[in-house]
């Protein structure tokens, strides 16, 4: 027997033709328009799908996330995460009608999770030990700030700030099991952990999504007095206790900080399980990063700036101030030790060795090391890492 049709639409005006039975979502990802979400995960039933009962048994409504609303001809804004694509449909991604509403929703989000650093000006080269604008600690954002998914999406739905920023407080108790570190307070009810515990046959079905109340956090969700929520935590009190298996599937989906692999060590654990787990990637908010090929590198501005190079899963090989981005683009495409690089980003700056100095005192206070494309005589005194246990 053949296969299916697929099912012909347009998105944004461009013609796409989507597998037979897949949702708006999936059909705009296989078609590469981002369309912004956070409780939906390739492979995963999405949040509102969970809430409507269109999940194996077992499962605990959530509320969705909202965000990826899109238009369709008739006006109409439905969830794509949850809508099929027909025959025929034409759908709009963006334009500034659902830019507001996804604002709308992101700052309900927001409303209950620490997020000033987001904005933060001196974000990048911040130390993390103090604050120089006087927030307290259960205001500031997570060791995953600057590589987490929800930090990601604020900026890109909210890139010039419409939506307050405020110093949302809330308890900061975590929990260590194995390499698994556990934030409560920092979860957005988003449910991709509980999803892929249920759903994985190596996971230990762990997880289960309740009301928020104190045994989550402390005081309840502290100052952001948002709308009520719904957290994941382990069935029986600790993952151990609740037969987690530590497959490290639930850090891998989770996009806000509550659970995380911290330090150096986790790090390669995390990998390890990445390696082994089979998931599909996340579909991040689009950056301005350009392939690392001779055309790519032509096209990058003769200004003072900063370049950073990506190899083929997204992880930072390089930092690099300079006085002409294309000339030392170009260099690094000549230097064989760049030889896994596969992608570039290149922000001009005036004040490139400040700028350089932030993103690697950053990355170092992340993982207790520079790039692997940087030396330690080239651009931080060795003084400058963080001290990393064994």
């Amino acid at each position: 027997m053949g296969s299916d049709p697929a099912t012909r639409m347009l998105v944004d005006g461009r013609a796409v033709a989507a597998a037979a039975g897949a949702t708006i979502l999936e059909a705009c990802d296989a078609a590469g328009r981002y369309v912004p979400r956070l409780c939906y995960y390739p492979g995963l039933a999405s949040g509102a799908a969970a809430g409507s009962g269109e999940t194996p048994a077992g499962l605990r409504p959530y509320t969705e996330c909202g965000l990826c609303v899109v238009r369709l001809a008739d006006g109409s804004t439905p969830l794509a995460c949850v809508t099929p694509a027909c025959e025929g449909m034409e759908v709009t991604t963006d334009d500034p009608g659902l830019q507001a509403l996804r604002r709308e929703r992101l700052e309900r989000i927001l409303s209950d999770h620490p997020h000033i650093c987001l904005s933060c000006p001196d974000r990048d080269g911040c130390a993390r030990d103090e604050c120089s604008y006087g927030n307290p600690p259960e205001a500031r954002c997570c060791e995953e700030l600057g590589s987490c998914e929800l930090g990601r999406l604020v900026d890109w739905l909210d890139p010039t700030l419409l939506i307050p920023r405020r110093a949302v407080t809330v308890p900061r108790d975590a929990a260590v099991e194995g390499r698994i570190r556990r934030e409560p307070a920092l979860c957005i009810g988003c449910g991709r952990c509980v999803r892929v515990c249920e759903l994985s046959p190596e996971a230990g079905r762990a997880l289960e999504m309740a009301a928020c109340d104190a045994r989550d956090s402390g005081e309840g969700r502290g100052s952001g007095g948002g709308h009520a929520h719904m957290v994941a935590r382990p069935k029986l009190g600790t993952l151990r206790a609740s037969g987690c298996t530590f497959c490290g599937r639930c850090v891998l989906v989770c996009p806000a900080g509550a659970l995380t692999a911290p330090g150096e060590d986790g790090a390669r654990w995390l990998a390890g399980r990445r390696d082994k787990c089979g998931l599909p990637d996340p579909v991040f908010p689009p950056e301005e990063r350009q392939p690392f090929t001779g055309e790519g590198v032509d096209e990058a501005p003769a200004k003072p700036g900063v370049f950073r190079l990506y190899d083929s899963s997204g992880e930072v090989l390089r930092i690099s101030g300079v006085d002409d981005l294309r000339r030392g683009l170009l260099e690094a495409f000549a230097d064989p030790g760049c030889a896994a690089a596969r992608w570039f980003r290149a922000d001009p700056d005036p004040l490139f060795t400040q700028r350089e100095s932030e993103l690697l005192a950053q990355y170092a206070n992340r993982w207790g090391h520079l790039p692997p494309g940087n030396g330690l005589g080239d651009d931080l005194f060795e003084d400058d890492l963080p001290e990393v246990s064994d």
